[in-house]
């Protein structure tokens, strides 16, 4: 039985549409928690077109308030930022009025957890007025490892100097993780990295959950040779995994299979993306229906060479029952129990070998993936992975009061 909390919720998104990323992980916290908690949500309003969302948010039960942000002051501080020290996210997400608020609610009300999402919100720390309230932020992932591996594969020299700059001002500013009570992190890798820096002493496992009433096994006849790509294409891992697969290993597969076909799906293509269309490759961009998706191709990808986290992509499609090809870097921050699902390879050829294998193979769909999807299913349930961090939480504010 859970203590009922009351958490006030700090992001930096209007955790709506919850199509992927970030607002997905949040969105799905966040209408979990409210089915046994007070939750008030705070986020920032970054233009007009988002106000809409907040009558869906609403319609669901979930409290939002938002606070305006002004653009152009957001690009100003970029142009300052030469003097600072401070990444620059979080020059650009600063607002004044979103810790004036924390403060004032903080003051008024008694909050048992005050719970920041992602990286860029930890410098409102302070704004928390209340010592019995119990401070956690969620980094989701380690961005300064999604630097890291970014450098690793940059051929850009301008790139490389911006990014080094960015990778050691994000280094200094994520220790400012010791004035919070708890971190989370998504994936066992990003744990293990932040654990080796020392950025703090109680960094806790908090997975990607899915909600298995959306997503679960379903017999479903795929289309002869089909792949599928998902995710958000502006974010650069995935542009760069898309032409991966298109330069480097989708050749080996139309050797052998002339007829397969690459699905990219995904919000807001990018211009580098759009021209890569041809017969064998199509670009879908946004669908309303992500799971029919997955459940038209023969073969999900994930064909990653860089970030960080774990990836929605691969979960979804296991669930579902559609067998899975990606690079071991794709899986890395899986525990072995998820990645004996997944059908891994690195070498161009490799992974084209997988595709190919998966195509011939009738079994691995309709026995191996039923399997996969049974256990990953009562592993990553929703309600499971946040009923963790529910009884964590009621723990520690027992132990404060």
């Amino acid at each position: 039985m859970f203590m009922k909390l009351k958490i006030l919720i700090i992001t930096p998104v209007i955790p709506y549409p919850p199509y992927r990323g970030d607002k997905l992980r949040i969105y799905n916290i966040i209408k979990t928690l409210i089915k046994r908690h007070e939750v008030k949500v705070l986020s920032i309003l970054k233009n007009h077109n988002e106000l809409k969302y907040i009558s869906e948010l609403k319609k669901l039960g979930i409290d939002i308030e938002v606070i305006k942000f002004s653009k152009f002051k957001a690009y100003l501080r970029l142009i300052l930022a030469v003097f600072t020290n401070s990444p620059l996210q979080v020059i650009f997400y600063y607002s004044r009025k979103l810790k004036k608020r924390i403060s004032e609610l903080t003051s008024k009300e008694n909050y048992d957890v005050a719970y920041f999402h992602i990286f860029t919100t930890a410098q409102y720390h302070d704004a928390v007025k209340s010592t019995r309230t119990l401070k956690v932020i969620d980094l989701t992932d380690a961005y300064s490892l999604y630097l890291k591996r970014i450098l690793e594969f940059e051929q850009s020299l301008f790139n490389k100097i911006f990014f080094t700059i960015e990778k050691n001002r994000v280094y200094k500013y994520e220790k400012i993780s010791r004035f919070f009570d708890t971190v989370f992190v998504c994936s066992l890798i990003d744990k293990e990295f932040l654990e080796h820096r020392g950025i703090h002493p109680n960094i806790q496992l908090f997975e990607n959950g899915i909600d298995t009433d959306i997503y679960k096994y379903e017999e479903f006849i795929p289309e002869k040779h089909r792949i599928v790509f998902t995710g958000n294409i502006p974010y650069f891992p995935n542009r760069d995994a898309i032409k991966y697969f298109v330069h480097e290993i989708f050749p080996y597969v139309l050797q052998r299979v002339p007829d397969a076909k690459l699905y990219i799906v995904g919000k807001d293509p990018t211009q580098d993306i759009i021209d890569l269309a041809n017969e064998n490759i199509i670009i879908k961009g946004f669908v309303e229906n992500l799971k029919y998706e997955y459940l038209l191709s023969e073969v999900n990808i994930a064909p990653m060479r860089f970030g960080a986290g774990t990836a929605n992509k691969i979960i979804e499609a296991i669930i579902l029952g559609v067998p899975t090809v990606a690079t071991s870097l794709a899986v890395k921050g899986f525990n072995d129990s998820i990645r004996k699902y997944v059908f891994e390879a690195d070498k161009p050829e490799c992974f084209a070998n997988k595709v190919v294998e998966i195509f011939s193979d009738n079994s691995i769909r309709t026995k191996f993936m039923k399997e996969a999807s049974q256990n990953i299913s009562t592993l990553l349930n929703l309600n499971a992975v946040v009923g963790k961090i529910e009884n964590y939480l009621t723990e520690r504010i027992e132990k404060l009061n």
